[in-house]
C-alpha cells in the first residue's frame, strides 16, 4: 500500500494512498483516537454518497461519533462557517482527549484543520481527503484557515494533521470539472519538479482517462513526496515552502477577482501558472526556451476551462495583497526552467501587469 511519511521536527505523520484503505484507516485510528469519541466533518455532497458508509464502519469498530456536515464550495470557506463549527464541538462539550476528523476536499480540511488548531488551543485531528486536490495539496503540511474579504488563506495556523487518508476510489465519483481542477495542482508540481514528471502529466492527459486509478495513484505519491519533502525542511514557510505557492499568488488574486467559487481553486492555479511562466521568461528572456514546453501545456489546460471575464487592473490591484509579501514588497515563485524556481522580489510594475495582460488574453481565446 503506498504511503509516503511526512517528517517533522515533532515527528512525522502517514499520508495512506491506496483503492481499499478502510484497514490501514481503522488502524491509525485506533492507535490516535484511544478514548473512541470523535467529531467527524463532512463536506455534505460527499456525505450524500460515501458519509453513511464511513459512519457505519466507525460504528462498527465501537467509536462514539458526533457527525456535522459543511456545505460544499469556497465561499463557505469562512468566518461565519467557522462559528457553526465552534459552536457544534463546544455545545457537545468537546475536550482534548477527543479527535476530530475532516472527510472532504481542500475546504473542509482547511477549515475542519483550523478549528482543531484553534478549539481549547489544540485538538488533534486527521483527514480523509476526498478529492484530487486535497489528496496532493490541501490535506498535506498542516496549513489550516479561513477567506476574509481581503483575500484567500489570510486567516489561518499551522496545525498538522495526525495521519491523512488518500483513497482513490473516492476519486471515482468526483465530477470531471473537479479532477481537471485537481490536476492544477499536480501539474504545479510539474514546474517543482522538472521535464520528467511534466511529460507523464502530458501522458496522462493525452489518454483521456481522467479517473485511471492506477496512474492517479502514481501521480499522487509523486506529488505528496514532493510537497513532504518540502515541508520537513521548511514547516513554516521561511524560505522553500514558499515554492509551493508557484502560480498562487496570480491565482489567489484571479479568484477575489471573479469572486470565490466561480473558477474552482485549481482552474484559477492553472491560469496563474501560465501567469508566473509568462512573468518568468519576462523577467529572464533566457528562460523561454526551457519553459517552452510547460508553457505549452498550460496552454492546452486553459482549452479544460470555462470562460470567465476577469479584469486585468483589479486582479493586479489584488495582487498586493498576497500574503508572501515581505513588507510593502511583493514576492513572487519563478522558473528558471522546469525544476529550478526561485523566489523574486522587487520587480517593474509594468512586468506584473504586462504579464497578466498576456495571460488572461490566453484564456479569453482559449476558455471555453
Amino acid at each position: 500500500m503506498p504511503q509516503v511519511n511526512i517528517k517533522l521536527k515533532a515527528g512525522s505523520y502517514p499520508v495512506v494512498i491506496a483503492g481499499r484503505a478502510d484497514n490501514k484507516f481503522l488502524s491509525l485510528l485506533k492507535a490516535k483516537a484511544q478514548n473512541k469519541q470523535l467529531f467527524v466533518f463532512f463536506d455534505a455532497r460527499f456525505y450524500v454518497l460515501h458519509g453513511k458508509k464511513i459512519e457505519s464502519l466507525l460504528k462498527r469498530n465501537k467509536f462514539i461519533i458526533k457527525s456535522f456536515l459543511i456545505p460544499s464550495g469556497e465561499k463557505y470557506k469562512s468566518a461565519s462557517t467557522l462559528k457553526t463549527i465552534y459552536d457544534f464541538l463546544l455545545h457537545n462539550k468537546i475536550s482534548r482527549d477527543d479527535f476530530i476528523l475532516a472527510c472532504g476536499g481542500g475546504v473542509t480540511t482547511d477549515l475542519v484543520g483550523y478549528a482543531a488548531a484553534s478549539t481549547l488551543r489544540g485538538i488533534p485531528w486527521a483527514a480523509v481527503s476526498t478529492t484530487l486536490l486535497g489528496m496532493v495539496d490541501a490535506a498535506i503540511g498542516g496549513k489550516t484557515g479561513i477567506n476574509h474579504a481581503s483575500g484567500k488563506n489570510l486567516i489561518g495556523a499551522f496545525w498538522q494533521p495526525s495521519f491523512v487518508i488518500c483513497n482513490t476510489q473516492h476519486l471515482q465519483t468526483l465530477p470531471e470539472r473537479e479532477m481537471i481542477a485537481g490536476l492544477g495542482e499536480v501539474i504545479k508540481y510539474g514546474g517543482l519538479i522538472g521535464n520528467k514528471f511534466i511529460n507523464e502529466i502530458e501522458k496522462f492527459l493525452k489518454d483521456g482517462d481522467l479517473y485511471n486509478t492506477k496512474v492517479l495513484e502514481k501521480l499522487i505519491k509523486i506529488s505528496v513526496k514532493y510537497k513532504g519533502s518540502i515541508v520537513s525542511q521548511d514547516e513554516r514557510e521561511k524560505n522553500i515552502r514558499m515554492f509551493l505557492n508557484l502560480g498562487h499568488t496570480f491565482g489567489h488574486a484571479i479568484e477575489k477577482t471573479l469572486g470565490y467559487g466561480k473558477l474552482l481553486h485549481g482552474e484559477a492555479i492553472i491560469i496563474g501558472l501560465l501567469a508566473a511562466v509568462i512573468f518568468s521568461r519576462r523577467v529572464n528572456k533566457t528562460a523561454a526556451k526551457a519553459l517552452a514546453g510547460y508553457e505549452s501545456l498550460l496552454k492546452k489546460c486553459l482549452r479544460l476551462l470555462p470562460y470567465f471575464l476577469i479584469k486585468p487592473a483589479e486582479t493586479v490591484k489584488n495582487i498586493q495583497i498576497d500574503k508572501k509579501r515581505s513588507g510593502q514588497k511583493l514576492r513572487f515563485v519563478l522558473l528558471k526552467s522546469p525544476g529550478k524556481p526561485f523566489i523574486a522580489s522587487g520587480l517593474k510594475p509594468k512586468l506584473i501587469i504586462d504579464s497578466v495582460k498576456e495571460c488572461l488574453a490566453l484564456y479569453k481565446a482559449e476558455g471555453r
